[in-house]
């Protein structure tokens, strides 16, 4: 393994990476470039309770249908291991020339949490996603990343937020705050993925959620500010709370309406470009 993870992995991610990485060479014998830690286990902040096993795969080219049909068994297996993290498990599989630089309506097969391998449309995000793989993967296996995709500018990672934020205002809209009673760590996800678009949209890079609950207790007014707060406190708590529920709606719609809008009451340069 190449690079360096800044969250220590645990040895039952070890156990699946490592498992996978076997199953995949075996499946994609000529076709595999590549392996990366992506996310949190990458770039800081991996909580083993809750965080997803975020991973990148690189292939040589496009997948044929044998080779798809193949991940999907590889796929099925993983699912049964006696691992914790077996079902939390995100990937995609995008080739070479894809990855070097984004083009929107591309497919690719991609594994998210308790789903099945599928072929996804790629959107916006996985701007995103390319970033933090370029400046942060981790190579399991395979070359570093950063010689597998373009540099990517600020200027375009605050327009993957900006497209990405209207989807979290329409569902923060869309939610009943009287009925709705997930899990306190729902709600602290919520937080912190606000915060970290918020972030972003000020600097122009990505950063551990750590990092930017940090800016955001620094730098957002209040209410908002004691609401970040409070929300580490709910990280890996799964009791229902509707209260809580309401107020993180309260701040995602907040936050998108910031974003989106008018940046005045947050100091710094936030949408600006570099």
């Amino acid at each position: 393994m190449s690079g360096t993870c800044r969250t220590p992995m645990p040895a039952a991610v070890q156990q699946l990476v490592d498992g996978l990485l076997t199953a995949l060479r075996q499946a994609l014998p000529d076709n595999l470039v590549g392996l990366y830690l992506r996310g949190s286990l990458a770039t800081g902040g991996f909580v083993p309770e809750t965080s997803d096993v975020d991973l990148f795969a690189v292939t040589e080219r496009p997948m044929t249908g044998a080779e798809y049909e193949a991940l999907q068994r590889v796929h099925g297996e993983v699912e049964s291991w006696p691992n914790p993290h077996a079902r939390r498990l995100e990937i995609a599989y995008v080739d070479r020339q894809a990855l070097r630089h984004f083009l929107p309506g591309r497919r690719h097969p991609t594994l998210g949490q308790g789903e099945k391998l599928a072929w996804t449309e790629h959107r916006s995000n996985w701007i995103l996603e390319r970033w933090t793989l370029r400046e942060h993967g981790v190579a399991i296996y395979g070359p570093e990343p950063r010689t597998l995709i373009d540099p990517i500018s600020a200027a375009a990672v605050r327009e993957a937020v900006h497209a990405r934020l209207p989807d979290w205002a329409v569902w923060a809209n869309a939610q009943d705050e009287t009925e709705l009673a997930a899990p306190r760590a729902s709600s602290a996800y919520w937080v912190e993925t606000m915060c970290r678009a918020l972030y972003t949209l000020d600097c122009g890079a990505l950063c551990p959620k750590a990092t930017a609950v940090q800016w955001a207790r620094v730098w957002l007014p209040e209410p908002w500010r004691s609401t970040v707060a409070r929300s580490q406190q709910w990280r890996t708590d799964r009791t229902p709370d509707a209260a809580v529920v309401q107020e993180a709606l309260r701040f995602v719609k907040w936050a998108t309406r910031l974003a989106m809008g008018d940046a005045s009451s947050v100091p710094g340069q936030l949408g600006s470009e570099t």
